[in-house]
């Protein structure tokens, strides 16, 4: 193992070193004379695969990526493809040692410089340039931010003093960026107007804010106006330092986020943070069961059912699992009160037995039949307050939906930042069909143009007035009583959207006024009702057949095209409540 450490240093400094010295030749070159996508040059090599390598990387950055060996060798050889040259720079710098990579991006090209010498583009251009290497360069901030790495003596003149006024927005970033929400408007605009005339990397991450919530809309008019604002806050960042452009060294050692990925504009927050150790360089596992991580995957499914409820969330995720066309995209989280932890693994590994693994690289997480399953561990006072409770009756009727489980769905945001959207099932649920056709299916336009936070199958039989008090002289809006509910046992979310109308807030402030049950009796679901019946995009009932928890008289047609079967109500085939 040692001798493989020495070899793999040896290539890394070498791919280094080279790409140095093509990236000098190359880099006076002027960007429209260049392919950015490096299709057209004639230098044998696939550009386009090495660029999906590095977004490969990115999404889970360690050493045991088989392509690694790949990339290095093709940073050792000469190409026009400039942009490319540099993100394989600082790719064999990520896996230097922590004193050789302080010096590297303290003393060479790579991080000397202002980012303009290294990369002739500007911010738009590099990001439309679809080639991550503001990515990597967060990795390297991230890195040298390790409490473990030599610490770098600050640049003298950095603009990046943090007074009253900039840890305020400071704050702010940090909170909604770790929400996964937007920057408000409001924040960025009074931050630039309050601070002063002077420079800042503050500065510069107010307007890329602004920029962000403008390039949502698609309007080209206001496109335009994005990349104004992209611009303005490249300014910044270039002219922070005393009589010169503030270096890409000087910008790793700020504590605003600096390098953005790809529209929107959002700081690559699924990388490693400062307190998680670099990425170690190990020869690739042939037996490691997945490929990918949790954050990784694209299709995340939320269950969360307490232990009456055991049999029903296996057989949910049962039938899941066998009908997912691309297990590498799946991740399911289940939630579990403490207590509850033990006899949920002893459940999965008596009902899974062989097909389920263990997740090595997090210790909360497996696998089954291909889906990563995350255990997600929460408490009553997390989720549940008095507000939210439900009436005895309203139990006997429809089953426990007192049960803190059922209130997990409204804090998915808390324990799964990293997701655009969300698919929430029941645990009372068999899914005949393809958990990714229905998360591929929905929110096809941006909800800052379609107003949608969520998609479920609409209740037409069962209209609002069914949930909610809507003649109540204490019903403080007005609510079209006829519309059609609809049932939150299964829907998909847009976690963006969900944040941008803090939806969570709103539920419980309404759970707040409905203190005397003047407003509805059930828990969990009329809230919704109440915020979003106007922002539910509509999809086919075959996703979900409910109501078989009633003695109902769903016909056999309907069950057998149905893609999701829902057992709704107090009877359920695993309490022995139906013959």
């Amino acid at each position: 193992m040692h001798g493989y450490k020495v070899y793999l240093c040896f290539r890394v400094l070498l791919t280094w070193c080279l790409v140095v010295a093509v990236a000098h030749q190359v880099v006076e070159k002027h960007a429209s004379e260049l392919d950015l996508n490096c299709e057209s040059y004639e230098d044998g090599i696939d550009w386009p695969q090495v660029r999906e390598n590095l977004f490969v990387f990115l999404r889970r950055p360690s050493g045991d990526h088989p392509f690694l060996d790949s990339l290095f060798a093709i940073g050792r050889r000469k190409s026009d493809c400039y942009i490319g040259l540099c993100c394989l720079g600082y790719l064999a710098i990520v896996f230097m040692s922590p004193e050789k990579r302080l010096k590297a991006m303290s003393t060479t090209l790579f991080g000397s410089v202002p980012l303009w010498d290294q990369i002739p583009l500007s911010y738009w251009d590099t990001i439309n340039s679809k080639w991550p290497i503001f990515g990597l360069l967060e990795v390297l901030q991230s890195q040298m931010r390790d409490p473990s790495s030599p610490a770098p003596a600050h640049a003298d003149g950095c603009c990046d003093r943090m007074e009253e006024l900039d840890q305020r927005f400071h704050k702010v970033l940090d909170r909604q960026l770790a929400a996964g929400q937007f920057i408000p408007a409001q924040s960025s605009l009074r931050y630039l107007a309050e601070s002063p005339s002077r420079c800042s990397f503050g500065k510069a991450a107010a307007y890329v804010a602004l920029g962000e919530r403008l390039l949502l809309v698609g309007s080209p008019v206001l496109t335009q106006a994005a990349k104004d604002l992209l611009a303005l806050g490249e300014a910044q960042l270039d002219r922070c330092a005393v009589g010169r452009n503030a270096t890409v060294f000087e910008q790793m050692q700020s504590a605003w986020p600096t390098w953005y990925s790809s529209p929107p504009l959002r700081p690559a927050t699924s990388l490693p943070r400062p307190d998680r150790a670099p990425p170690q360089r190990l020869p690739p596992d042939p037996g490691a069961v997945g490929t990918a991580t949790t954050e990784a995957r694209g299709v995340h499914v939320a269950l969360s059912g307490d232990d009456r409820h055991m049999e029903g969330l296996l057989a949910a995720l049962q039938s899941l699992v066998l009908g997912v066309s691309d297990a590498r995209r799946v991740c399911v989280h289940v939630f579990a009160l403490q207590q509850e932890l033990s006899g949920l693994k002893a459940a999965l590994g008596c009902s899974f037995k062989d097909r389920l693994a263990e997740d090595e690289a997090d210790p909360d997480g497996l696998f089954v039949g291909g889906v990563a399953v995350r255990i997600h561990i929460f408490t009553e006072s997390e989720v549940l307050s008095d507000e939210m409770a439900v009436d005895a009756g309203v139990t006997v009727e429809a089953g426990d939906l007192n049960a803190p489980h059922n209130f997990v769905r409204f804090h998915l945001g808390k324990w799964i930042p990293y997701a655009q959207r969300i698919v929430y099932l029941d645990t009372d649920v068999i899914v005949k069909g393809d958990v990714c056709e229905l998360h591929d299916s929905v929110f096809h336009h941006s909800h800052t143009v379609s107003g949608k936070v969520l998609a479920a199958v609409p209740r037409r039989h069962l209209p609002l007035s069914f949930y909610l008090k809507v003649f109540s002289p204490r019903m403080p809006i007005w609510v079209p009583s006829s519309a059609p509910s609809f049932n939150a046992g299964v829907m998909v979310i847009d976690m963006l959207a969900w944040a941008e109308h803090n939806v969570t807030g709103e539920v419980l402030a309404w759970a707040r006024r409905n203190k005397n049950r003047d407003l509805w009796r059930h828990g969990s679901q009329p809230p919704l009702l109440l915020l979003l019946y106007d922002r539910v995009e509509w999809i086919a009932d075959i996703w979900n057949v409910d109501g078989l928890g009633h003695y109902g008289n769903r016909s056999s047609e309907l069950i057998s095209k149905a893609k999701i079967l829902h057992w709704t109500g107090p009877l359920k085939p695993w309490l022995g409540s139906l013959d």
